[in-house]
């Protein structure tokens, strides 16, 4: 390639989305070709695809708890749940059986 080829690939790659979708076709153009061959090895053993279907029902999971704890930091914060007031100081109950 000439060196003309090369700041035109540059320039291409880092004005990013100014050029528009041109820019972004030649682009992806580009890396294609100088990326090379795809791998032949294109489908997943079934193995591979249970461990990947248990780890995203895990992330899931723990996007389901993140979120309850989310709205249920919310609906504190937003005053939706009572809070009790906070207990007595020692030194305060003390007085009181002295006195009592």
């Amino acid at each position: 390639m000439g060196l003309e080829l090369w700041v035109g690939a540059v320039a291409v790659f880092v004005s990013g989305g100014a050029i528009g979708a041109a820019g972004t076709l030649l682009a992806q153009w580009l890396v294609k070709k100088v990326d090379g061959p795809p791998s032949s090895r294109q489908a997943l053993d079934a193995a591979e695809m249970d461990v990947l279907r248990s780890e995203v029902a895990e992330i899931g999971r723990h996007m389901r708890n993140l979120d309850a704890r989310l709205d249920f930091t919310e609906r504190l914060l937003d005053g939706a749940l009572p809070l009790s007031p906070p207990p007595g100081r020692l030194d305060e109950a003390r007085e009181e059986e002295r006195e009592g």
